[in-house]
């Protein structure tokens, strides 16, 4: 490729051209590049992007969703082009790419599955791969058609908490719920959450307090090391958040709550006030706050604490 000569033209095309001259060139230089895309290195597909995307803009949307229907199966499309395909305000440009790209970085796909519209998750739930953290976000925020999807999606992969979230937002849907059962590895996401409670107690009520981190870091997808200092925190609420939005029973979370208080000024009506505390805590508005935590738990000082759910003494 001859980069100044295609960079003349292309500022030409993109200074006069009519709309219908620049989607034949883009066309063509698509066409161009798909033919050979396995021979150009690095620094041609690089350019392939650049003058994709020059010419790309102002495009009208069916022009960009053709593109980004070409490109979507291409192993080494231009990064750069397929992040602004997939970042489309028009989800019908961007689900090509969303929901079959190899370009795309789990930074990518958090980014859209944080901020977009449904349209999108819907896109990024039918990937063949999902990362653990990018299923969290798409079922923290999709609608009933994004659930579905992951529900259906046979390849993706759940974490302990993931299923239980999902379990929870399908729980009043029949159909949603009845196909979640059904789905190969709905037996063994039971089997591990129903064990992973018992670990939980168990260790709690034997006093072992890294053994008892370890078994809550699994059912509610925080580190080991947060899920720790809430254990040690004199004051109990970020232990409740994650235990209701981890979806523990009332006697788990006395367990907790009485190896907590352990050493910690925390008296027998203390543990009983924390409990009533958690018994009306709704679950949602833990699962809301345990980003919260996520933050701020990781940091030395104590969590602060949104006031509906302080415990007053």
């Amino acid at each position: 490729m001859r980069t100044i000569p295609l960079a003349e033209e292309l500022e030409a095309v993109v200074a006069s051209g009519s709309t219908a001259r620049r989607t034949d060139i883009l066309n063509r230089i698509t066409d161009l590049f798909i033919y050979g895309a396995e021979r150009y290195s690095a620094d041609q597909i690089l350019l392939f992007g650049d003058v994709m995307a020059r010419l790309m803009r102002g495009m009208r949307r069916e022009a960009r969703a053709k593109l980004a229907e070409r490109l979507a199966p291409v192993a080494n499309a231009p990064a750069n082009l397929i992040q602004l395909l997939a970042l489309d305000h028009d989800a019908t440009v961007a689900r090509s790419v969303l929901a079959r790209s190899q370009r795309l970085t789990e930074r990518d796909l958090l980014l859209i599955a944080g901020s977009k519209t449904q349209p999108h998750l819907l896109a990024l739930a039918q990937r063949a791969e999902l990362s653990a953290r990018v299923i969290d976000v798409l079922i923290a925020r999709g609608d009933r058609d994004v659930l579905g999807a992951i529900v259906r999606n046979n390849s993706a992969r759940f974490s302990t908490a993931a299923w239980r979230r999902l379990r929870e937002r399908t729980r009043g849907d029949a159909a949603l719920a009845a196909q979640l059962a059904r789905r190969p590895d709905a037996e063994q996401h039971d089997r591990s959450r129903t064990g992973g409670e018992t670990e939980v107690y168990c260790y709690a009520r034997k006093g072992k307090l890294a053994e008892t981190a370890s078994a809550l870091s699994v059912m509610s997808g925080m580190s080991g090391d947060a899920v720790e200092r809430a254990l040690l925190n004199p004051r109990a609420e970020a232990l409740l958040v994650i235990a209701k939005a981890a979806g523990l029973s009332s006697i788990t979370t006395e367990a907790l709550l009485r190896l907590h208080a352990a050493d910690r000024g925390m008296s027998g009506d203390d543990v009983a006030r924390a409990l009533t505390k958690f018994n009306r805590m709704p679950r949602d508005s833990a699962r809301r706050v345990l980003n919260f935590f996520r933050i701020r738990l990781e940091k030395p000082a104590a969590a602060m604490v949104p006031p509906e759910l302080r415990i007053t003494p």
